[in-house]
């Protein structure tokens, strides 16, 4: 017996620690890829885990890792069988695009070229790929077809630059626009006509501006530049792009940030453009006098108020009360009695006592520049208190199908601003929003077209030159655009280079956001 338990010690202290034995987790395999690479004894090792452990979490994971380190090694047989696992055996993973396109690159690289260009279409016309990852496959489709067609591919067209918040909290408002630039740029279209584009991370760092413009001018082969978007780091763009001479249509709503010199553009909506069209409309096309403005107590609503004030003076009709309120106030009822001049009476009917509200204020219309859930919360207090009659105007922040299911029939008749309406019936936006689906399986909004039209005026002043054209002559071709048709309307920049262009009026009618009937 005794024999019997040494002999059983000696097997375990043998065996238990030799390799083929070793049991581990996959995070702990997939940190050796990681630091050591991918060496003979860990693919191994890797590859019997998967074997043995078919439904083990990570599993898509773990054959993706193992496709990529045969492709690592140049062993593209291997390589396209572990990547078919994840793409065939696995249609929900995570990684089943990368699998895709890595799989294309690997066709291709040992000479598969068909069968590359098709696992590279999965990726290129699929909705759900990522946008990087559809750019980097269809630019190797476009050299896999001047290999088919025998054609040498030349780099040596021109290109633009993108600088746009591609990483960090702003990430989606960057995506947004950039998928406006490359439906512009054509880089998910076919033959021949499509634009390069090269895009930077732009974010809320004003340090990583100059160091992007600066990259970009230097390349001979970029026109111009589109970007950036956010406020803060707009300013900056704006003065390395003029220092450069490189022409740059920004998509911020910085003040003042076209006065950087002749180079700088702009081609987005504005608080300014915004409070000027609905004075205007309020003033002139709908003849209203006496106007009031309820607005939050924060940057945005106040320089909304000031501006609108400003614009009504200028429309012939005034702001005669005004009422602010701290954001995030939930009940209006100080702020409406008081810019209405309410009047409360009370009566008894048995034990019940009833309150009448009289309003004793002329009011033709209020403007409220905050959020659609701000003004859904508002607008039932007018008629509560009575207060009827009343031509509620708000800017693009009211614009969003949540007005209508939060605000019910208070909102009704509400006009509002926007630079973009995708339901809208004008031509060239019906074609934009129509590809835009096509590409991207989505109704577009208003960063993603006026993102797009950026690039579309700047791409047709390039093409509009021809090859002799440097950066000069495409900053005046830009000044000069006249009655250029984009998505959001007809185009074209004043003497201060911003962006001249009628918005999209809106209303709420029978329930749903409508563009409204204005002259």
């Amino acid at each position: 017996m005794r024999t019997s338990r040494v002999i059983l010690f000696l097997f375990f202290i043998l065996f238990a620690s030799a390799p083929f034995a070793r049991s581990r987790e996959l995070p702990s395999i997939f940190e050796d890829l990681e630091t050591s690479g991918a060496s003979k004894e860990i693919i191994e090792e890797l590859e019997g885990y998967i074997s043995k452990n078919p439904g083990a979490d990570y599993i898509d994971e773990a054959l993706f890792r193992l496709a990529r380190a045969y492709a690592e090694k140049k062993d593209f047989g291997k390589a396209a069988y572990f990547y078919q696992k994840v793409i065939e055996g696995l249609p929900a993973s995570k990684f089943r695009f990368d699998a895709s396109y890595e799989l294309g690159v690997a066709r291709y690289r040992a000479g598969q070229i068909k069968d590359a260009k098709a696992a590279l279409e999965a990726v290129s016309t699929s909705r759900e790929a990522g946008i990087w990852l559809r750019i980097k496959a269809s630019r190797l489709i476009r050299e896999i077809d001047s290999a088919l067609s025998g054609a040498e591919q030349k780099n040596d067209g021109p290109a633009i630059g993108v600088l746009l918040p591609l990483k960090g909290s702003y990430t989606q408002f960057g995506e947004e626009a950039l998928n406006g630039v490359l439906l512009a740029a054509g880089v998910f279209g076919k033959g021949e006509g499509s634009i390069e584009v090269f895009a930077r991370n732009v974010g809320t760092d004003p340090s990583s501006v100059e160091a992007a413009v600066s990259e970009l001018s230097s390349n001979s082969r970029v026109a111009g530049l589109v970007g950036p978007l956010l406020s803060v780091t707009a300013g900056e763009a704006a003065r390395y792009a003029q220092m450069k001479k490189i022409p740059v249509i920004t998509l911020s709503q910085k003040d003042g940030v076209t006065e950087a010199g002749d180079y700088v553009f702009r081609n987005f909506l504005t608080p300014s453009v915004q409070a000027s069209a609905l004075a205007q409309y309020a003033c002139g096309g709908l003849g209203k006098k006496r106007l009031a403005i309820l607005h939050p107590q924060n940057n945005y609503g106040i320089e909304l108020a000031k501006l609108f004030t400003k614009e009504a003076e200028v429309n012939g009709c005034s702001v005669v009360r005004s009422a602010s309120y701290p954001q995030g106030q939930t009940d209006f009822s100080p702020e409406i009695k008081r810019i209405f001049g309410v009047q409360v009476k009370e009566r008894k009917e048995g034990r019940r006592v009833i309150k009448e509200f009289t309003p004793t204020v002329n009011i033709d219309a209020v403007f409220i520049p905050d959020s659609y859930e701000a003004v859904s919360l508002i607008a039932p207090y007018f008629g509560y208190y009575n207060i009827t009659g009343i031509q509620l105007f708000g800017p693009n922040s009211w614009n969003s199908p949540r007005l209508v299911e939060l605000g019910g029939k208070s909102v009704e008749g509400a006009v509002f601003v926007d630079g973009f309406f995708a339901e809208s019936n004008k031509p060239e936006t019906v074609d934009f929003t129509k590809r835009f689906k096509e590409a991207y399986g989505r109704s577009p909004g208003v960063i993603e077209a006026q993102a797009y039209d950026a690039a579309m005026m700047l791409i047709s002043a390039i093409k509009e030159g021809g090859k002799e054209s440097g950066r000069e002559a495409l900053k005046d071709r830009l000044k000069s655009v006249r009655g250029f048709k984009g998505a959001t309307g007809s185009i074209y920049f004043d003497s201060r280079n911003e962006p001249v262009k009628r918005l999209f009026f809106l209303t709420v009618r029978d329930g749903r956001v409508v563009e409204a009937q204005v002259k």
